[in-house]
């Protein structure tokens, strides 16, 4: 118990104290932290894009043109569904994948979206 209130009294006084030796590191700390946490909700919720963009990149042969749009229409859930309604629900003309492999694309979606 005595162990556990030096802790928190040392904790405690490392967060009050505001000078520039140990302010500064603290910042740095925080914001890491606020990184990582803002960066794994993100990637939580745009995990099937980046699984089919990731199988996707793996089943074709890309351009780099190709692999750049990708990116962009796979940035986000709602960017590939947005792609999956335009290009294989509504078969609308694609100027980067055609035929097969356009087929091939809707198949990971679908796959995806369906796990």
């Amino acid at each position: 118990m005595k162990n556990y209130f030096l802790f928190v009294l040392i904790l405690l006084i490392l967060v009050s104290v505001d000078h520039p030796s140990i302010a500064k590191p603290r910042q740095e700390l925080f914001d890491k932290i606020m990184g990582v946490l803002s960066d794994s909700s993100k990637v939580k919720t745009d995990q099937e894009a980046r699984r089919s963009l990731e199988r996707i990149k793996e089943k074709l042969r890309l351009s780099q043109t190709a692999e750049d749009y990708l990116d962009k229409q796979f940035a986000t859930n709602p960017k590939m569904d947005s792609f999956n309604t335009r290009y294989c629900r509504n078969k609308e003309l694609n100027s980067y994948f055609y035929g097969d492999d356009l087929r091939q694309i809707c198949k990971i979606i679908r796959e995806e979206t369906e796990k």
